[in-house]
């Protein structure tokens, strides 16, 4: 190998001097991504809920949920759950990517990481997105509890809603719908980190890609992550939203779906396949975005602080 290609190789994958510097970076990149992605993230909560009997309202569209937000609710209302997004962002935003290499590390034992063969690299990518997610999936229901929160008063502040939540429905109620939020981050996990590691070391290693690890590469590599963590996700994500904003009964138990298994049954059987992708475009529009966001920041905070491995 040319010196050049030794050194494209070592660039390779989002690799940190420390792990804890993994985590950090991690942080900075999904928190800004989740403060500017916010709205787009709320318009997609409510159109996986509307005709699902958990809120109240029917929208046509993605223009029509947002223009019907902004009449009833005003602007604030696209930016409900932004305190847990921001919560979340740092926590299992962080854990999520902060995993990932130091898994793929463990995988591979004394040889290389970025030599690993892509099931492996799965493997890493499953791991890292399922395991923070399940520590931390009493965030992400309190994210979308304030989403589908209409009037604003079930839910008006971040650590309130936690003890109404628990209080109500106990520590079990804090982890509903964690089956379907654990398999959604599982398989983003396993597309999303999976896809810009491999995008970024093939166009790093590509004779005709000129820009090698720099801003276009990141941006190329997290576009593509983007779109096919949002076709892999999509029906996941919306039975999570559904099973973790369902309605309870005084015993805390869910009205409308038992399992995962039955909220997918009866969205298909209501609304067929294509309801599985209701709430696609907007899905895709924040997570397209959001994903650009999160690694382009992880790379300039990576490299800026001279983190990168």
């Amino acid at each position: 190998l040319t010196e050049n290609v030794k050194n494209c190789r070592r660039s390779m994958g989002i690799k940190t001097k420390e792990p804890w510097q993994g985590y950090v970076v991690s942080a900075c990149g999904s928190a800004t991504a989740d403060f500017i992605c916010t709205p787009l993230d709320c318009v997609k909560t409510r159109l996986q809920l509307s005709r699902s009997g958990v809120v109240g309202e029917v929208y046509k569209g993605p223009i029509d949920c947002t223009t019907t937000i902004l009449k009833n609710e005003g602007l604030k209302g696209l930016y409900k759950g932004l305190s847990p997004a921001l919560l979340r962002a740092c926590t299992y935003g962080s854990a999520r990517i902060g995993l990932y290499e130091p898994l793929k590390q463990l995988i591979a034992g004394d040889k290389p990481a970025d030599q690993l063969p892509i099931g492996l690299k799965i493997l890493a990518g499953v791991g890292s997105g399922g395991l923070a997610s399940y520590i931390f999936s009493p965030v992400d229901l309190v994210k979308v509890r304030m989403q589908g929160d209409r009037s604003g008063k079930l839910y008006p502040r971040l650590f309130p809603a936690f003890y109404s939540i628990a209080k109500k429905e106990g520590i079990q109620g804090m982890y509903r719908g964690s089956s379907a939020t654990v398999a959604r981050a599982a398989t983003c996990g396993m597309v999303e980190l999976v896809t810009y590691d491999e995008f970024k070391g093939g166009l790093i290693s590509a004779s005709w890609w000129p820009f090698r690890d720099s801003f276009p590469t990141h941006v190329a590599a997290s576009m593509a992550a983007g779109f096919l963590s949002t076709v892999a996700s999509a029906p996941i994500d919306l039975v999570k939203s559904r099973m973790m904003n369902q309605p309870c009964d005084a015993a805390g138990n869910p009205k409308l779906y038992a399992s995962p298994i039955q909220c997918l049954r009866q969205s298909v059987m209501n609304e067929g396949l294509l309801g599985l992708y209701a709430g696609f475009w907007p899905s895709y529009l924040r997570l397209g975005p959001h994903t650009v966001l999160v690694f382009v920041v992880v790379e300039q905070v990576r490299h800026g602080m001279n983190w990168a491995a």
